[in-house]
């Protein structure tokens, strides 16, 4: 019995998968694309975290406040997150996860290294100063904090 065709076929499918994993994997944004260090943003019934945190318990709180926000609906969020030792600091990260909890569809946030800004609809209401004392909190008094309209 000639197993050469069995082998061929075999040899093809797992190139075919080999490509798709390596197509998947390339079309993730890289966090420079942005310029931003840490990027999230609220659409589509889910969230997005974007860009690198110093550990994994940062996170984990930040991935389980947006998992808490779309009431456990894992699933719905995009993770991101590179954890890299050198990344800029988050001061608090239970209020970054409050922040994210309390955010709204189309919010949209960006953290540099000397500021962050926060893109809302109502930039002042009550939400977003809420959002804005979040922010500050959880970047810390050395980052300058901006909430802006939405485009």
């Amino acid at each position: 019995m000639n197993r050469r065709p069995r082998l061929i076929a075999l040899l093809m499918v797992l190139l075919a998968a080999a490509g798709a994993v390596w197509v998947f994997a390339s079309a993730r944004p890289a966090p420079a694309a942005t310029n931003a260090a840490l990027e999230i943003r609220w659409h589509g019934n889910g969230i997005i975290l974007q860009g690198a945190v110093r550990d994994a318990a940062t996170q984990r709180a930040l991935v389980d406040g947006a998992t808490a926000r779309l009431g456990g609906e894992a699933d719905q969020v995009v993770d991101w997150l590179d954890i890299v030792p050198a990344a800029l600091p988050i001061a608090d990260a239970a209020s970054l996860a409050s922040l994210i909890r309390i955010g709204q569809e189309g919010w949209h946030l960006q953290r540099r290294a000397t500021e962050g800004w926060l893109a809302v609809q109502s930039p002042g209401d009550a939400q977003s100063t809420q959002a804005s004392d979040l922010l500050q909190r959880a970047f810390g008094p050395g980052v300058a904090i901006r909430v802006v309209p939405l485009p």
